[in-house]
């Protein structure tokens, strides 16, 4: 299960999620490719307000298991 803590470097591991994160507005990526740090944090720096965090990280968990 994806949560705030999760490492962004490994859900960029599930197929086709990157297009998820850029469909739903967030870029994955950082200068050096994917994000390093945790999932929580990379919506934190995105402004992504902590209701819609919410919602993406349960949309997310949802496209995570349709694999």
């Amino acid at each position: 299960m994806i949560n705030r803590d999760s490492p962004v470097e490994e859900i960029m591991e599930i197929p086709g999620v990157m297009m998820f994160f850029i469909e739903n507005g967030i870029s994955p990526f950082s200068c050096a490719g994917s994000f390093p740090g945790s999932l929580g944090k990379l919506l934190e720096l995105k402004r992504v307000s902590p209701e819609k965090q919410e919602a993406f990280i349960k949309a997310l968990n949802e496209f995570a298991e349709k694999d």
